[in-house]
């Protein structure tokens, strides 16, 4: 850059950075207007504060020197922001849609500055470009600390269904296999020395072999229903029809249109459901399970309700702890949120409220 440039670039920066609070204030007001997560929370807005200061350094700097400057070292932030934001569930969208509220309040800062000045049009040009690159880098990476945040809840969501999985095979598998084993052997025992007690345990062996062969069906069934299928009210009374569990009545409705909801969607609806009601069976001793999917174009709404002996959630007791956990996460990552309500003596009642705008309730 020729010494006139640079004492022109050199004035015009320091013009622009008395502006930088002015700056900072209109894209506060900004966001605020805007009504989103980002201008409503107040962690929130502070962060895209702090991230647009940094942007102001750098398109400062750019005019600065004449050469576009990003400043490395203070993308960090915008790393941390990024799983930041994936923890309170907030799309990455929301930081693109923040990001454009910056870009009026700097540009119209630097042409205003700039007005009148030798080199106006190439100062512009530089700081356009710094602050394109300044913004997408920092969009980019809070983009990929949300990614990495979301596969890692992805992978601890699996290994809780994995851990699920190895419970339902011991629960319902490997007992009964250990009755069959024991059996066996006890009639082994007592073959050379009492034929009738032999046979006893050989039929006790005989029957303990045939419940688990049923429930090594049951799981069988369960899992296969994890994998894609059409209809999730046909899912749903599949499952039911294997649980085949207690005296309970269950009552089972799915309204709206599920060619609403995305597939992948759809069969973690599936999975939360089939947990809700699981826990109902096995913990709740309900004469009356209710269970309903309600379908909007905007959400899914979920309830899985009993009349059963309910429990205290803030002091555990049989409430499937690790269901609800898995349940939980399910829910939030698609963006919605898990409610619990119960006491003793007056049941348990689950909700999820799902979003399918692609933004969180």
């Amino acid at each position: 850059m020729e010494p006139s440039a640079l004492a022109t670039g050199f004035f015009i920066a320091s013009a622009f950075q008395a502006r930088h609070d002015t700056v900072l204030d209109t894209f506060r007001k900004r966001l605020i207007g805007a009504c989103g997560p980002i201008g409503i929370e107040e962690t929130l807005l502070n962060q895209a504060i702090i991230q647009a200061r940094q942007v102001l350094a750098d398109v400062t700097e750019s005019i600065r020197t004449g050469q576009i400057q990003v400043d490395e070292t203070a993308i960090a932030l915008a790393w941390q922001a990024g799983a930041a934001r994936a923890m309170g569930n907030l799309h990455p969208v929301e930081s693109l849609r923040a990001a454009t509220e910056l870009f009026d309040p700097v540009l119209d800062a630097v042409i205003e500055t700039a007005a009148g000045q030798p080199d106006a049009a190439c100062i512009v040009r530089t700081a356009t470009q710094a602050l394109q690159r300044s913004v997408m880098t920092r969009v980019r990476w809070a983009s990929e600390a949300y990614v990495g945040f979301l596969l890692d809840r992805v992978q601890q969501a699996q290994l809780a269904e994995r851990r699920r999985i190895a419970r339902e095979l011991h629960d319902r598998v490997g007992g009964s296999a250990s009755v069959v084993t024991r059996n066996l052997e006890l009639a082994k025992a007592y073959a050379d020395t009492d034929q009738d007690r032999s046979h006893d345990k050989v039929d006790v062996a005989y029957r303990a072999s045939v419940q688990t062969l049923e429930a090594v069906r049951g799981v069988a069934t369960d899992l296969r229903l994890e994998s894609k299928f059409d209809n999730l009210e046909q899912a749903l009374r599949g499952f039911l029809d294997v649980m085949g569990e207690g005296n309970a009545a269950v009552d089972l409705a799915v309204s709206g249109d599920e060619a609403w909801i995305p597939a992948e969607v759809l069969a973690e609806v599936f999975l939360v459901v089939r947990e809700a009601l699981r826990n109902a069976f096995r913990h709740s001793q309900a004469q009356t399970i209710l269970s309903h999917v309600d379908i909007a174009p905007h959400e899914i709404r979920v309830w899985v309700s009993d009349d059963g002996v309910g429990f205290d959630p803030d002091y555990g007791g049989c409430t499937g702890g690790s269901g609800l956990a898995s349940m939980g996460e399910r829910v939030e990552l698609l963006g919605g949120k898990l409610f619990l309500h119960s006491s003793p003596g007056r049941g348990t009642r689950v909700e999820a409220f799902i979003p399918l705008s692609g933004t969180s309730r």
